[in-house]
């Protein structure tokens, strides 16, 4: 049963903080209340779903409360039965109670919630009217015109599927791509702004207490906390819990869920084959046409209703998500990359089917661009060596003095990395042969694995009896384009 009781959230901060004794620096201090002291069972959460109802976070932006000076916010209630909603500030749930989070984040408009919910007429009209808002501040190419509102839409439902592409808008200063990722992002599920963290742990913490989308601005290669920052963004994109050591002394291991969008920006393109490869990477060139210079109040207005109408799009949609059908993917799409299709299908899913041609069309350069970001990692190299002098085995010397030929400023790749590599992902063995005992790789009567590695890695090496592999994809004219073709006809 749900307890109707509603309380404010003066209320709630008086009971779990206090009353107020003065002011300091702006701040109110609060004097510790005697239910602070007492264990407090309450949970406190910005989503949650039952059988029977969803609760969903928003916050009063007309509002706030004369005893706290803090931002009013509850919880929005959709009942699945009778679709009907209505506003609660506690929930009490098989004997639970429910509390709305309330945090710096909320208080500092850190993170962007929707005030409530409205109407948005048909999924068209919305598409239309997301498509219309976003352009208004910056240019695309006409596909990414196309795309970005439904990746709007997938971002609002994303909890329901098993992967997370991300959105990585790169381009030299001056080309718009702050702006991009700031007016996407504020449309996006529960935006957070998390660009001015100084270390990772509060992103960690952000990202597993929210599950919104996060907003990371001038992520470069090689900068400051980067092979923490990659590792992070490779962690997220699944259902897969994180451990991490943290504390004082570094040994208290805390466990993240930190899958949520995630949207980027950057100079520099991203040169890790593995965040590439989750990634839908947007280039940002100079406007060809007139851009506001400045977003003002008409623009965060406009922002808040389409998140109040995407909000309300969410409750009544993501129960419709139904993945059982395309368990193996879209029919249409297997000639792609496994990873290629997992980072389109969800957009796929959700789009139009004039829209479904182009991002077809799309994936073809995507498995393109994956293929070359594996070709030129280092497992990569090291894989075009062993190709190269098929179909003899070749010794971990002649491998090691190939990569490190050109070395280029950096630092030497080890014989024993290189041989962990051969092993542990090409499924190689290292034998030593001869009278010297040299250590080689053995590739005799490793045809098949070697053709799963060519497809993988996208080489187009044929030696010896080994037989190139060419990946399938939907080249214009194809039988699939045709079919897609014959669809958007009927329309």
């Amino acid at each position: 049963m749900i307890n109707d009781h509603i309380k404010t959230t003066g209320e709630i901060f008086a009971e779990e903080f206090g009353t107020p004794v003065g002011k300091k620096d702006n701040n109110i201090n609060y004097k510790p209340s005697k239910k602070k002291a007492e264990k407090d069972n309450a949970v406190y959460t910005s989503f949650l779903e039952t059988p029977d109802f969803i609760l969903e976070q928003v916050v009063n932006t007309t509002h706030t409360t004369h005893t706290t000076n803090t931002t009013d916010t509850y919880f929005v209630l959709y009942d699945k039965k009778t679709c009907l909603v209505e506003n609660k500030y506690i929930i009490v749930y098989q004997g639970v109670e429910y509390k709305p989070i309330i945090d710096e984040l909320l208080e500092k408009k850190t993170i962007l919630l929707p005030s409530g919910v409205e109407e948005y007429g048909d999924e068209k009209q919305l598409t239309d009217r997301i498509k219309k808002f976003l352009f208004s501040y910056f240019e695309l190419p006409p596909f990414f015109e196309k795309l970005l509102p439904y990746l709007i839409l997938f971002y609002w439902v994303y909890d329901k599927f098993p992967f997370v592409p991300y959105l990585h808008f790169v381009g030299l200063t001056g080309t718009g791509k702050t702006t991009a990722q700031e007016v996407f992002g504020s449309i996006c599920y529960k935006p957070i702004d998390a660009s001015g963290a100084i270390t990772l742990s509060p992103i960690f913490r952000t990202a597993s207490t929210w599950h919104g989308t996060l907003l990371l601005d001038e992520f470069e290669p090689n900068g400051e906390g980067y092979d923490e920052m990659l590792a992070f963004l490779k962690s997220g994109v699944g259902n897969k819990a994180v451990l991490r050591t943290e504390g004082d002394a570094k040994r208290e291991v805390r466990v993240y869920m930190i899958k949520s969008p995630k949207v980027f920006t950057s100079e520099h393109p991203i040169a890790n084959a593995g965040l590439q490869s989750r990634t839908l990477v947007v280039e940002m060139h100079k406007n060809t046409r007139r851009i506001p210079l400045y977003r003002l109040g008409g623009f965060l207005e406009e922002a808040e209703h389409l998140r109040n109408q995407l909000l309300m799009w969410r409750l009544r949609n993501i129960n419709k998500v139904n993945l059982k059908d395309i368990e193996y993917g879209f029919p249409e799409l297997q000639g792609f990359d496994r990873r290629v299709q997992q980072v389109i299908t969800p957009v796929y899913y959700l789009s139009d089917e004039k829209t479904k041609l182009e991002i077809a069309q799309f994936a073809e350069v995507q498995e393109k661009e994956t293929k070359r970001e594996r070709a030129e990692s280092l497992e990569g190299q090291i894989f075009q060596v062993i190709v190269d002098n098929l179909p003899a085995n070749v010794s971990l010397a002649i491998v090691h003095n190939e990569i490190n030929k050109d070395i280029r400023g950096r630092r030497e790749i080890s014989q024993r990395k290189i041989a962990s590599i051969v092993r542990r992902i090409f499924g190689f063995e290292i034998e030593r042969l001869g009278d010297q005992n040299i250590s080689t790789v053995i590739v005799e009567n490793k045809e098949e694995k070697i053709k799963e590695l060519v497809e993988y890695f996208g080489s187009y090496v044929s030696v010896g009896n080994v037989v190139r592999v060419v990946s399938v994809v939907n080249e214009p004219g194809s039988k699939f384009e045709q079919e897609m073709l014959e669809v958007v006809e009927e329309d």
